[in-house]
C-alpha cells in the first residue's frame, strides 16, 4: 500500500469514529446523565408579599426525577423570572427570608376571592397544580409555573467517564488503523524475519 493511501485510509477511517459516535462525544452530550427537578405532588404552594422589594416569595415543595427525596424551595417570583422562563434554577433564598412579608391566599381554582382579598394581592392554583395566576385588585397581574429544570448531578459522573471513554476511542481507532495497515506492516514484518 503505498504511504498516500495510507495516510487517506487512517484519515477516512479517525474521522467515521470520531464525528459519528465516539464514546467521548456521548458521555458529553448535553443533558446525559443530568436529572430534572420538577414540583412535588402535591406542591404545597405558599406565597408571600414583600411591599419593600414589590415582589413574591414562592415557597413550594420539590422533588427530583428518579428520587424520593422531596424539600423546601424558596425563590423571589420577579427577581428570577428570566431565569424561569429558560427553564433555568432559580436562584434559591432561606426559608428564613419570609419574616416580616405579607402572607398571600392561594385559591384553589374555581373559587371565587372573598370581597376583603377583591382589594389586594392573592393567588389562583393552576388547574394541574404546577402554577399560579397572580391579581392585584380582582386584575389579572400574569401566571407563572413553578420551577423545571435540569440540574448539574451529571456533571461528576461526566467527568468520571470521561477517561475511560477517551480510552475507548484510542482503542477504536487504534484497531481501525491497525486493520487498515495490515498488509503494509506484516509484509514489513515477513522482511524482518525471512
Amino acid at each position: 500500500m503505498k504511504l498516500k493511501q495510507f495516510g487517506w485510509l487512517v484519515l477516512l477511517a479517525a474521522n467515521a469514529v470520531l464525528s459519528s459516535g465516539c464514546a467521548t462525544s456521548a458521555v458529553w452530550r448535553t443533558g446525559a446523565f443530568s436529572r430534572y427537578c420538577e414540583p412535588a405532588n402535591p406542591p404545597d404552594l405558599r406565597l408571600f408579599h414583600s411591599p419593600q422589594k414589590q415582589d413574591v416569595l414562592v415557597e413550594y415543595t420539590e422533588s427530583r426525577e428518579n428520587e424520593d427525596l422531596i424539600r423546601r424551595r424558596v425563590y423571589w417570583l420577579h427577581e428570577n423570572a428570566k431565569r424561569l422562563q429558560h427553564r433555568r434554577k432559580p436562584q434559591f433564598v432561606g426559608s428564613e427570608d419570609k419574616q416580616g412579608l405579607v402572607p398571600l391566599a392561594v385559591l384553589q381554582p374555581g373559587a371565587a376571592p372573598e370581597p376583603s382579598l377583591a382589594g389586594g394581592l392573592y393567588a389562583v392554583a393552576s388547574t394541574n397544580g404546577y402554577g399560579f395566576t397572580l391579581y392585584s385588585a380582582g386584575k389579572e397581574e400574569g401566571s407563572y409555573e413553578l420551577p423545571v429544570y435540569g440540574d448539574d448531578s451529571g456533571r461528576v459522573t461526566q467527568v468520571l467517564l470521561t477517561p475511560p471513554a477517551v480510552v475507548a476511542d484510542v482503542a477504536i481507532v487504534g484497531g481501525i488503523i491497525a486493520l487498515a495497515t495490515l498488509p503494509w506492516w506484516w509484509t514489513g514484518l515477513n522482511q524482518l524475519v525471512h
